[in-house]
C-alpha cells in the first residue's frame, strides 16, 4: 500500500491542544532538544538524532519516506506555539496493516497530548487509508505506553523476547506487541 498516493498531500490535523503536521527543517532544534532527554529515548531503540545537523537529515529522511509511500511521520506541534514536542507515525505498510510508534517531550507527559495524537493517526489509518490492522511494539517496562494502547482497545498479543537492542546502551529488551483491528477502534 502506498499511502502517499492515497492521501495525496501530507495531511494536517488540529485537535484541542496540538497540530499534527509535516515536519519542517525549522523543527530540527526542537527535535534534537527533546530527543536529548534520556527519559524520552530510554524506551526507544535509538537515542534520537544525536546532533542538530543529524536532526536535519532525519527530518529529510522521514519526509522522503512519505514521498516514497512507506511512512507518514507527523510532527506533534503545540497548538499555541507551533513548537514540535513529539512525533507519531504509521509505517511498514504491508497489505492493509501498519505499525504505529511515537515519542513526546517529557514536559508534555501526562496531559493527554498523546491520546489526542494517536486518536487522529488511528482515524487516518482506518478511515482514510482503509487499514484493517494497526500494531505497536513497546518495551515491557513502558507502562505509560501500554496504558495508552489499551485505552484505545489495542490487545496485547505476545512478548517478543530480547527483541530490541538499544543502539546506545546495547541493552536487549523484551518487547510487547499490541494489535488493533479496524472494527475495534473506538473512534469509528
Amino acid at each position: 500500500m502506498n499511502f502517499s498516493k492515497l492521501l495525496g498531500t501530507f495531511p494536517t490535523v488540529q485537535t484541542k491542544n496540538i497540530i499534527l503536521r509535516k515536519l519542517q527543517l525549522k523543527d530540527a532544534l526542537s527535535l534534537y532538544n527533546y530527543y536529548s532527554n534520556e527519559n524520552v529515548y530510554r524506551h526507544l531503540d535509538w537515542n534520537g538524532p544525536g546532533t542538530l545537523e543529524r536532526s536535519y537529515e532525519v527530518i529529510n529522511a522521514w519526509n522522503k519516506g512519505f514521498e516514497e509511500g512507506w511512512i507518514i511521520r507527523f510532527a506533534i506541534a503545540d497548538k499555541v506555539t507551533d513548537e514540535v514536542i513529539g512525533t507519531i507515525f504509521l509505517s511498514e505498510f504491508a497489505g492493509k496493516r501498519a505499525e504505529t510508534g511515537y515519542e513526546l517531550s517529557e514536559e508534555y507527559w501526562c496531559r493527554g497530548i498523546m491520546s489526542e495524537a494517536i486518536h487522529e493517526v488511528l482515524s487516518i489509518g482506518f478511515n482514510q487509508l482503509g487499514l484493517v490492522r494497526i500494531q505497536a511494539i513497546v518495551t515491557d517496562e513502558n507502562i505509560a505506553s501500554k496504558k495508552l494502547l489499551t485505552k484505545f482497545n489495542f490487545k496485547e498479543e505476545g512478548c517478543l523476547r530480547q527483541f530490541e537492542c538499544h543502539s546506545v546502551t546495547g541493552e536487549c529488551k523484551d518487547m510487547i506487541i499490541y494489535g488493533l483491528l479496524q472494527n475495534e477502534f473506538p473512534g469509528k
